[in-house]
């Protein structure tokens, strides 16, 4: 949304500026000659501007497309290796923990629910 803002405040000071400059003008490019208004070249100008970055834009998508589509899809979430239990009794979720002596499983611990259950 921002975005659409700022772009009709650019658009609008350019078409203020070419209403504003309609003196004529001549426009000398390789073997060209063109005469016409400050307006029409101001307008001609952005709107060629506007072209060639949505060219840009289009053929970088196209390429991350076809990019993203040769890839190999791995996994999401890799799972983590679970390490070897360190107590010998029996664990419960919220209960404590005999060979540390410290709650296990309740908020904010770092055990996982598997070491926890088993």
């Amino acid at each position: 949304m921002l975005l659409l803002i700022v772009l009709s405040v650019i658009l609008l000071g350019v078409a203020i500026f070419a209403l504003e400059n309609a003196q004529m003008i001549t426009v000398r490019f390789l073997y060209w000659e063109l005469q016409s208004s400050v307006a029409v070249v101001t307008l001609a100008a952005t709107a060629a501007g506007v072209l060639i970055a949505g060219l840009v834009g289009v053929v970088s998508r196209l390429r991350r497309w076809k990019r993203d589509r040769a890839a190999p899809m791995a996994p999401r979430f890799m799972p983590l290796p679970s390490a070897p239990r360190a107590s010998a009794g029996p664990s419960f979720a919220g209960g404590i923990d005999g060979a540390h002596g410290s709650r296990s499983g309740g908020p904010g611990s770092t055990r996982s629910v598997e070491q926890a259950e088993g």
